[in-house]
């Protein structure tokens, strides 16, 4: 494996500044600071202190890049397996990067710091709205766009091109911050008080084509969109998504309500930041959201995940994504997420490998809504679908 190893080492440069990066941070001197307040050479990364920093933590920058080396083998192999059986992998990417990073250290000019301190001077997040009050201030340093414009969108073709390795789509979390974002001081407390800014738009897009091909990436455009976002979006012809947990207030033109989707969209019941359906129709649903809810979808609320389940099939929607809890039908207990909480998440386990077994019925449920609304994929043969609407209809089955 050590060639091998050499090849992955040289084909991702990146990966020398992350090895180096988490060597010091866990130095018990640096552990307790941001980066911005190590001593000046390794703050600034001097050559000689970098220099320096490599021999005294060979050991550590090797064993991090083995590691690295490792599991990127193994996850390839994941892909591979899946992609065999008509599975693609979607990714998940948030916009911003953490001011704690290599990511950040290593490319100073590239983001929005103090050329003495190098701390963020201005920092992400968005504005109030109906569900916060002060809005949600993230702290992510801001990009400083001229500087990636100047350089070809070079470290955005990098990191996108890698993500593109290791999965078959990648999702952008906050999407609508390439056309305008949020910006907000360091030095404030809460989301409140920051002004919108002009994002880097069409021209970052085309300078990713150009150096990548085609970049399949899935728009998480959630939240307040204004036009220039829709825009933008569809001018890369990106899909974005709809969300039916959010589908009941607003009125009869909700963007998330079925009879207003668009082909070219994710449809989920709720994603892995939301209640389950289960959850969300227990703890939050209010009085109205139920009333219109059952009256849209025909339905008494009983079973309230698997008719969010069914109303997704239905939709006109291109693409859609049910989350696992939602399928077993589970209450919140089995959330996978909850945005703004540090601890306490991505817990949630399927369960052991006879679930799949356990689990029988329903698959034969998602198989048959899947022939019904036309989600099968071509090459299916005859397969008996009956239910007791259906009184023994045929329909299909995949090879």
């Amino acid at each position: 494996l050590r060639g091998l190893l050499a090849e992955f080492r040289a084909a991702n440069p990146w990966i020398e500044d992350s090895a180096l990066f988490d060597a010091l941070r866990q130095q018990p001197d640096l552990a307790n600071l941001e980066w911005w307040n190590w001593p000046e050479p390794l703050r600034f990364r001097k050559a000689n202190a970098i220099k320096d920093a490599q021999k005294q933590f060979k050991q550590h920058i090797d064993e991090f890049v083995a590691i690295q080396f490792m599991f990127d083998r193994q996850w390839r192999a994941v892909k591979v397996y899946a992609n065999a059986r008509g599975i693609k992998i979607i990714g998940d990417m948030p916009i911003y990067v953490g001011g704690q990073s290599a990511d950040v250290w290593a490319n100073r000019h590239l983001f929005e710091l103090n050329e003495q301190t190098c701390a963020p001077e201005d920092v992400s997040g968005v504005p109030p709205d109906a569900f916060s009050a002060t809005g949600q201030l993230w702290g992510s340093p801001l990009y400083r766009w001229p500087a990636h414009e100047a350089e070809g969108y070079k470290w955005w073709a990098n990191r996108l091109g890698r993500a593109l390795q290791l999965n078959d789509e990648t999702r952008i979390d906050h999407f609508r911050a390439f056309a305008g974002y949020w910006s907000v001081a360091a030095t404030e407390e809460t989301a409140m008080n920051g002004h919108w800014r002009e994002g880097p738009g069409l021209g970052l897009f085309e300078a990713l084509s150009a150096q990548l091909g085609e970049v399949p990436i899935l728009a998480e455009d959630l939240g307040v969109i204004t036009t220039d976002v829709v825009q933008l979006r569809e001018r890369i012809g990106a899909p974005g998504m709809v969300v039916l947990q959010f589908a009941w207030g607003g009125g009869t033109n909700n963007v998330h309500l079925p009879h207003m989707h668009y082909q070219n969209s994710f449809c989920y019941p709720g994603t892995h930041d939301n209640e389950t359906a289960v959850g969300w129709f227990a703890d939050s649903a209010n009085a109205q959201d139920k009333k219109y809810l059952k009256a849209y979808l025909g339905s008494d609320g009983e079973d309230i995940a698997w008719d969010f389940i069914k109303c997704a099939m239905q939709s006109v929607s291109n693409t859609s994504v049910i989350m696992m809890q939602d399928i077993m039908r589970l209450d919140n207990s089995a959330r996978m997420n909850t945005p703004g909480k540090a601890a306490g998440n991505w817990a949630w386990r399927v369960g052991d490998s006879d679930i799949w077994e356990k689990l029988q019925k329903e698959a034969e449920e998602l198989k048959r809504l899947a022939y019904v609304y036309d989600r099968l994929p071509k090459g299916a043969k005859e397969i008996e679908y009956s239910t007791a609407e259906t009184n023994g209809a045929v329909g299909v089955e995949t090879d």
